[in-house]
């Protein structure tokens, strides 16, 4: 990977060590099915870990993260959630937006879990890529609008009651709750899975299936870019002789010049093997007082997550769950590019088994699919759109 301050990546973790087996840098994969069914599961776990560790910290400046809890380090239960505060903006016109006051135990799923487990689902039954109407039936067929307000919120609402009334799906993210933010980017890890060693092709992807959410076009509105970046990002993480630097090049290869710049300038805060408590100067000195769903500084942070730790999965969510501002987006993003690389050796041994038995008895999921479920079901879909493409290559070949 080459950036503008030409530092040079040492391959070495932040504290915890690598797992014994876990594939280092450079290091190419045996280009088996058991390999990337591995990798896949892995992707899935740590989307979750991240999204649930993530969610405890979310909004919080870094300096009460320490405060409060120390160092965050695993998934935390979170009693009585939405109790003492109420996130989304006032209702103007449309549906109430009426959060719902209940327990979230570690492993749970927040709002935009939720919409990546519609688009893994829309994937699954799809057998293969999807479109934005393929994740669009999805949301109207899965989702109980007498849930919204416990895990989706006002902002899922508004997609849903629009693609429920006939709104085509192209059409609905110029309506979004949040425009320009980081949401649309949730529902992307499928996207990138599917197109597993197609960056190009998932970034597409991605830029349709994300026109549900958000919009492109707009001046300063680069969520659907960063959108493209992750699913690139993970497409690119599941090749067999992926890296880190190619998986942070083919993220960063789907941005403009503006949003690519100020990523690479977050990248070169810190080196590779450094700390990334060196993070929280940059965040304190540039985002203080913005948004924290400016989709540019979340992915950036999480890039710089993966590239810091060398894609150790632990290492890599905890420094995005304790930098604090958009914690479990950033984790989600972090944990998921690093595991694509190194499979679920690399995981806490306590991670699937939490997730496993949280989401069997889930009572506001829009799926109680188990980890090992999601991955049998997206292998699959892997595979089905490896065969289209093995039978479009054979029509044309002499």
């Amino acid at each position: 990977m080459e950036l503008r301050s030409g530092w040079e990546p040492v391959p070495t973790t932040t504290g915890r060590d690598m797992a014994p087996h876990a594939q280092t840098d450079g290091e190419q994969d045996a280009p088996t099915g058991g390999r990337l069914y591995d990798r896949i599961l892995a992707v899935e776990i740590a989307a979750t870990v991240g999204h649930s560790m993530g969610d405890v910290t979310e909004v919080m400046h870094w300096k009460d993260i320490e405060e409060q809890f120390g160092l965050v380090t695993t998934m935390l239960p979170q009693p009585n959630k939405w109790k003492d505060k109420f996130p989304n903006l006032p209702v103007v016109r449309g549906y109430p937006n009426t959060y719902q006051v209940h327990d979230r135990p570690p492993g749970m799923s927040e709002d935009g879990h939720e919409r990546h487990r519609l688009t893994v689902t829309a994937v699954i039954e799809k057998g293969g890529r999807v479109t934005v109407e393929d994740v669009a039936k999805i949301w109207v067929r899965d989702i109980d609008p007498a849930k919204f307000g416990i895990l989706l919120g006002g902002q899922d609402q508004v997609i849903y009651y629009s693609a429920k009334a006939g709104v085509p799906p192209w059409e609905i993210g110029k309506f979004a709750y949040f425009p320009g933010a980081w949401g649309v980017t949730a529902m992307m890890a499928a996207v990138g899975v599917v197109n597993a060693g197609n960056p190009a092709q998932a970034a597409a992807d991605a830029l349709d299936v994300g026109r549900l959410k958000d919009q492109s076009g707009v001046p300063g509105n680069y969520a659907l870019e960063v959108a493209s970046a992750v699913a690139a990002g993970i497409a690119e993480g599941l090749s067999a002789d992926a890296t880190v630097d190619t998986v942070i090049d083919a993220a960063l290869a789907r941005l403009s010049p503006l949003p690519r710049a100020e990523i690479e300038h977050i990248l070169e805060h810190v080196p590779a093997g450094g700390d990334w408590r060196n993070l929280r100067g940059l965040l304190d000195d540039e985002y203080a007082g913005r948004t924290i769903l400016w989709p540019v500084e979340t992915l950036g942070t999480a890039l710089a997550a993966v590239n810091i730790s060398r894609a150790d999965p632990y290492e890599a969510v905890v420094a995005a769950v304790n930098l604090g501002r958009d914690t479990d987006g950033r984790a989600c993003v972090a944990g998921s590019l690093s595991a694509a690389l190194r499979g679920t050796a690399a995981l806490p041994p306590d991670w699937e088994p939490t997730i496993t038995a949280q989401v069997a008895t889930d009572p506001y999921t829009v799926s109680t699919r188990t980890p090992k479920e999601t991955a049998d079901g997206l292998y699959a879909a892997v595979q089905g759109n490896l065969a289209q493409l093995s039978r479009q290559l054979g029509r044309v070949a002499s």
